[in-house]
């Protein structure tokens, strides 16, 4: 993550927001696995395994990582962000160790993360008798408001896709070639473009295949008179990309032309209707209303979009039921489609990050059905 090993680290602003929040929930402590939202008050992205690896904070202020102690090396970012760390052997007791390193009493309420696995709660259990809360509901509130930093890595990260769009579109062979294979190229315009491969995604879905969502690309062959549906990003910097778009090899059909005009206007009018104090349901709604009002709300079968960040899909969701009221620095994608099984699907999904006055698209390329 680009973030750390700064002289104006954010993350120990983060975690006092934490210990504040944790006060607030009526909490004694939060502990954390390796998650992203490890990454996100560390700067650390250590992986998870069988053993113990955690952050623990308290309510009062205590902070404190335990690592095995061959696993130090991953840790560096803790100690340079002044966390202290304490490292355990085989045979010792982690869990006991973490408990006692945080002065936790003996019926202590912990925040745990979302991510972490069943079997570290019941280590923990065997030496208190703990009451359990979601960490999510401290730390998602906290996570949707970018800062201005995670904001420009955001934005940094939606054009390094858009250039991604660009080499794919002038540089592929499209005619007689599979899904798969295609998919292999729009890989490595990712990767040249800063982003991790190991966390990135694609799909390239041609003709019928595009009217499932999340098709897995194979064998298909791309030919002429095809819709071709693109969704690809992820990580750069720590921080995802996500965008689609829908485009037709060769002269595109009537029936693309027409739905594909009708997500278009869908996408926009979700763009505009973006800014501070409307809900996230609002959104899905005015972008579901354009379908709808087409004819086509049956084959719009998705929420309109979600959250981006640290991970590609994090809260807010744009779907009813979700009344999260937007604020300044929250950051999401707008992404309305029409699927009709057997014939077309098409979608178009930009980011979008809410200003103090309406929310700025992050995504600059074409949105148009292009002709290839």
């Amino acid at each position: 993550m680009s973030e750390q090993r700064t002289s104006d680290s954010p993350f120990q602003a983060r975690i006092a927001n934490v210990v504040e929040a944790l006060a607030d929930a009526d909490a004694d402590a939060m502990i954390l696995t390796p998650s992203t939202d490890f990454a996100y008050l560390t700067g650390a992205e250590p992986a998870l395994r069988e053993r113990l690896l955690a952050l623990g904070i308290t309510a009062t202020g205590t902070v404190q990582a335990i690592a095995p102690g061959f696993e130090t090396d991953a840790m560096v970012p803790v100690t340079e962000a002044g966390i202290e760390l304490i490292t355990w052997s085989d045979g010792e007791d982690a869990a006991k160790l973490l408990l006692d390193g945080l002065g936790l009493g003996a019926k202590p309420r912990i925040a745990v993360g979302a991510g972490t696995p069943m079997r570290f709660p019941l280590e923990f259990m065997r030496h208190r008798d703990i009451s359990w809360t979601a960490g999510d509901d401290i730390l998602v509130p906290l996570r949707m408001r970018k800062s201005p930093e995670e904001l420009a890595l955001l934005k940094a990260a939606a054009l390094a896709d858009d250039e991604t769009y660009r080499r794919f579109l002038t540089s592929t062979e499209f005619r007689g070639r599979t899904e798969f294979e295609v998919q292999q190229d729009l890989r490595t315009h990712l990767e040249a473009t800063g982003h991790d491969l190991a966390g990135s995604f694609s799909i390239v879905a041609a003709g019928a295949n595009a009217a499932m969502p999340h098709h897995h690309s194979g064998d298909t062959v791309l030919e002429d008179g095809m819709g071709v549906l693109t969704d690809f990003g992820g990580p750069r910097d720590g921080y995802c990309s996500d965008m689609t778009r829908t485009w037709s090899l060769g002269p595109a059909s009537a029936r693309l032309k027409e739905i594909h005009a009708i997500v278009l206007e869908a996408n926009r009018a979700g763009l505009a209707a973006v800014r501070p104090g409307v809900t996230a349901s609002s959104i899905d709604a005015i972008v579901r209303g354009v379908i709808e009002s087409a004819g086509f709300g049956e084959y719009f079968i998705h929420r309109t979009g979600h959250g981006i960040g640290l991970d590609v899909h994090e809260p807010p969701y744009l779907v009813a039921g979700d009344e999260t009221v937007l604020e300044e620095g929250m950051a999401f994608s707008i992404e309305p489609g029409i699927y009709i099984e057997g014939e077309l699907g098409v979608r178009i999904e930009d980011i979008v990050a809410v200003t103090s006055n309406g929310g700025e698209c992050l995504n600059e390329a074409d949105r148009s059905l292009l002709e290839l």
